[in-house]
């Protein structure tokens, strides 16, 4: 009897598992959370590798995408002009004759009908004649042999530091060859937003490149292009005459900055901007100022400087 009743405790004792083994067991779990732990920080770092090649491939797909818009601008441009004048020959002359045109003058009525093959020798393949055709104020020579080459800005700033300048207030031409991401600063999204702004100067949105660039000077205030955003800006405020805005952001842009590039220009805008709200006394003084402190200044840029100061009424220094 006693032998029947110890068999079935040592069986028991027998199924169930030693101290040592559950400790073990234990252990094995531990180490199976130990390596689920570096995976997962290994996946971590590698998701942030991943987001950060994203920023960048973001910062390039923006690059291209503002070199494919001036792309655009410059055909958009050319074939518009091309068009017009195809026009014009077509049917913008009056009293149109079968007479023959001469080469770079208008059409003789008298001329007798001739057949344009005989002169095919006497006639540049290039030469356009000047009736109907001559280009309209502020319209560049029409090139036919469509050279995307836009040749020297006739903008008077443009050279006085920097590779670009955009004169809103004569409405001379932008400047198609600056590219703000010649100076990039290596944070992507800041570059991002000044190239944004920068467009919408090239496409006439002047109130979305005023958003851009104030927003930008908020976010980027000691950005190495928060000068440069300053001007813009600038430029964007006077486009639309709110001369006292444009003022308080070049002035105090400028005393950020007093040898930066950009001061000749800012002193410039600034001066313009005071001379629209009526201060012309202190305009004066600060064209002054440019003649004192920046008298290297290239002669398209003096030649503005002098007009202003006659528009302001300025006495002689």
């Amino acid at each position: 009897m006693a032998l029947g009743i110890g068999a079935p405790a040592a069986q028991a004792q027998n199924t169930l598992p030693p101290a040592e083994l559950g400790g073990l067991t234990f252990n094995n779990n531990g180490g199976r959370i130990l390596v689920a732990q570096a995976d997962s920080a290994q996946l971590l770092v590698r998701i942030q590798q991943l987001e950060e090649q994203i920023r960048v491939l973001n910062g390039q797909v923006e690059g291209l995408t503002f070199q494919l818009t001036q792309l655009q601008e410059i055909l958009n441009r050319l074939s518009e002009d091309s068009e017009f004048r195809f026009q014009q020959l077509e049917g913008g002359a009056p009293g149109k004759t079968d007479a023959a045109t001469q080469p770079g003058g208008a059409t003789q009525p008298e001329a007798l009908p001739q057949d344009p093959a005989q002169n095919e020798e006497d006639v540049p393949p290039t030469v356009i004649p000047e009736q109907g055709v001559r280009p309209l104020p502020g319209e560049m020579e029409f090139d036919p042999t469509f050279d995307d080459s836009l040749g020297e800005s006739a903008d008077p700033l443009v050279g006085t530091g920097q590779s670009g300048g955009i004169d809103l207030i004569t409405g001379q031409p932008l400047n198609l060859s600056y590219d703000p991401r010649a100076t990039e600063t290596g944070n992507a999204d800041a570059d991002a937003q000044f190239r944004a702004g920068y467009e919408a100067l090239l496409g006439g949105d002047y109130a979305f490149a005023e958003q851009q660039f104030d927003q930008f000077l908020d976010l980027y205030p000691d950005n190495s292009q928060a000068t440069d955003a300053a001007n813009w800006l600038g430029e964007a405020l006077m486009a639309r005459s709110a001369y006292a805005e444009a003022a308080d952001v070049l002035v105090e842009a400028y005393q950020k900055s007093p040898d930066h590039p950009r001061a000749p220009d800012l002193l410039l805008k600034l001066g313009i901007s005071l001379a629209g709200v009526g201060e012309r006394e202190t305009a004066c003084r600060t064209f002054a100022e440019i003649d004192r402190r920046y008298n290297d200044t290239i002669p398209a840029f003096q030649a503005r400087l002098a007009e202003e100061k006659a528009k302001a009424e300025c006495p002689p220094a």
